[in-house]
């Protein structure tokens, strides 16, 4: 009914069917080549047998070709196939053609091996037709041959393959699921529900809520988000570890693994499958490791095998000034970008087992410090022969190396001292001696030639005499300073050092435009040793003019104010600035700079905070970058 129906639905089609159908009919009948090209083309073999004389059976050329024969040395002969096919096949078709005899719509149709004539077998799709008289007698039987060898052996791959996973699942104690992205369709093996304590019975009917109702809701969080990456394409798996609830309520750690292997013609996952696997006594050791790490005394971390933080102590965010305290699950290489570069081929030997150490390692840092490290990189294992990431130690040895550094260079400097001392002491006593005849000489001149004293050269002579005789006695005071410094102090105005030493920076604070202000009263004295006190004025009042900005008018002014026992010298300029939360540590360290002036060298605020503190003083400092500084200078107060 259905198909005439259809025909009257669609007659031209109907009519078209038939007219092809009968043409090519037609044309077989009266072309046997495009009968020969039929056989030939679509099938491996076409037999016709004689029922009434059983010994006759015509087999074209493909089918004997097909089993490495010759055609034109096989006969026409039903025998001449029995031999070669499979025995007990050959009785599966005996049967199939009593069967088909007694019941023309039992089909005939079966598969069946052939041995070749190399000795291989081809497996053959054997499908016939019985002809019957007018009786329904049979007299005649019309069969094709399907070689299907090639399916067959793929099937039997697949059946290898399928045995081997089997095994693997069963040999590493798997759970597997398949999951139906599209429809929610899911189906778990009977190891899946007993991880979580259930018969996979109970659990009936699975669906992917079933994953959901036993997963901890935090961790089905995390796992939707990864879940999701992988849909994205952004990760090759799906890998997860997740707590999921026990059928006696306790938690069970599984590692969740996945893949999408269809997807629809939008790009869209379809069917995705994995496994679930107990990971309980590794996330309980993995625990006891991390609870340690935590708490060690030492800066120590924990990395997996993509040298991501698995844990890490606090000292190691205090060794490393780590602010970010959620770095677990983060890279090594993204949270201390320029240690961890540093050391990634070392990371990787140790990844493959290998234990890598280092006493003593000098280690720049993005803002420029300087860390003296001493460091070893362990692996760390899964079990015995797999290693599941790296265990990195750290301690910081700067103060160590510092201290080492500055003994070295105290020792230097007491010997160069000696030296100094000593060239110092010959030095001055020449220059006194040859100053002393200088000036004596000049005045003996002037007495013979009175007439030249007001010489504008005569009076720059007689200046220049009178202030090399006073910078050696000034060097004569540092040569005799020794640790008694107290005795060495001497009473000084301030406001007169002061303007001394603005003559002398004059010419370059005028290059440089900037304006100079001494406003300290002229009744301030102050406890210092001279020569440190000129040093200590020159440092700050050039620093002044070296870092002022070229963006304003530009000054330095130089204040004083009585607090206590002290006199507070401020030294105030509208300069470049120092960023003090940067630097405030390193700021009177030796050989540090902080702009890049050319001629800097780093030793000067040393120097002078050194000198300062000799003298029973102090320095404080405020500043802003591009704003100015103020240092604050402590001197011991002469009040009398």
């Amino acid at each position: 009914m259905e198909n005439d129906q259809n025909k009257k639905e669609n007659p031209v089609a109907e009519e078209n069917e038939n007219y092809l159908k009968k043409e090519l009919y037609a044309l077989i009948k009266d072309d046997s080549t495009l009968f020969d090209f039929l056989q030939e083309a679509a099938l491996d073999g076409l037999w016709f047998w004689d029922l009434n004389q059983p010994e006759n059976e015509w087999m074209n050329s493909r089918f004997w070709t097909t089993l490495g024969y010759d055609p034109d040395k096989m006969p026409h002969k039903s025998s001449a196939w029995q031999h070669i096919i499979h025995k007990e096949d050959l009785k599966y078709v005996y049967a199939n053609f009593t069967k088909h005899s007694k019941d023309p719509s039992y089909p005939y149709d079966q598969i069946v091996r052939y041995q070749h004539k190399l000795g291989h077998t081809i497996w053959i799709r054997c499908r016939g037709v019985i002809l019957r008289d007018d009786y329904g007698k049979p007299v005649r039987m019309l069969g094709a041959h399907t070689d299907i060898t090639e399916i067959k052996k793929k099937e039997e791959k697949l059946r290898l393959q399928s045995a081997f996973f089997k095994q693997v699942i069963d040999s590493t104690d798997l759970g597997t699921w398949q999951w139906n992205v599209k429809t929610g369709e899911t189906i778990f093996n009977e190891r899946w529900a007993e991880i979580i304590g259930y018969t996979l019975e109970e659990l009936e009917p699975v669906s992917i809520e079933t994953w959901i109702t036993h997963t901890v809701p935090k961790d089905l969080e995390k796992s939707n988000k990864i879940l999701q990456d992988h849909f994205a394409k952004k990760t090759p798996v799906y890998e997860f570890e997740a707590r999921m609830i026990h059928k006696n309520g306790s938690y069970i750690w599984v590692l969740d693994k996945g893949k999408v292997v269809s997807w629809d013609e939008e790009g869209n996952p379809e069917w995705m499958v994995g496994s679930h696997q107990e990971i309980n006594e590794k996330k309980k050791a993995y625990e006891r490791n991390r609870l340690f790490i935590q708490q060690a005394p030492t800066a120590i971390a924990m990395f997996d095998w993509d040298m991501k933080y698995l844990a890490a102590s606090q000292e190691w965010f205090s060794v490393f000034d780590i602010n970010d305290k959620e770095i677990v699950g983060k890279s090594h290489y993204e949270v201390l970008p320029e240690i961890a570069n540093k050391w990634k081929v070392s990371h990787q030997k140790c990844l493959k087992g290998k234990v890598i150490k280092n006493n003593e390692e000098r280690v720049k840092r993005a803002d420029g410090s300087v860390q003296w490290l001493s460091w070893e990189f362990r692996p760390w294992l899964i079990d015995e022969n797999k290693v599941g990431g790296i265990i990195i130690h750290m301690s910081d040895i700067t103060k160590i190396k510092q201290e080492e550094e500055l003994k070295s260079l105290l020792a230097v400097a007491e010997d160069q001292n000696k030296r100094l001392r000593n060239f110092a002491h010959i030095v001055s006593h020449n220059l006194k001696s040859h100053s002393g005849n200088f000036e004596m000489l000049l005045d003996l001149l002037i007495q013979e030639k009175p007439e030249i004293e007001d010489n504008e050269i005569v009076k720059l002579f007689k200046t220049a005499s009178e202030n090399l005789t006073e910078t050696i006695v000034h060097l004569n005071e540092v040569v005799l300073i020794n640790t008694l410094v107290n005795d060495n102090l001497v009473r000084l105005n301030l406001r007169e050092v002061i303007h001394k030493t603005l003559e002398i920076v004059s010419a370059i604070a005028i290059e440089k435009q900037v304006t100079i202000n001494n406003l300290v009263k002229p009744d301030i004295c102050v406890l210092c040793i001279p020569a440190y006190l000129d040093s200590i004025l020159l440092n700050f009042i050039t620093n002044g003019i070296k870092y002022s900005s070229n963006e304003r008018e530009s000054y330095v002014s130089l204040s004083a104010d009585l607090e206590g026992d002290y006199v507070v010298l401020s030294v105030v300029d509208n300069g470049l600035g120092i960023d003090l939360k940067k630097h405030r540590s390193k700021l009177f360290g030796m050989y540090k700079t902080f702009h890049h002036n050319k001629d800097a060298r780093g030793i000067g605020l040393f120097i002078t905070k050194n000198q300062v503190e000799a003298m029973g003083g102090k320095i404080e400092v405020e500043s802003e970058v591009n704003k100015g500084t103020t240092f604050k200078i402590y001197l011991k107060y002469e009040k009398n």
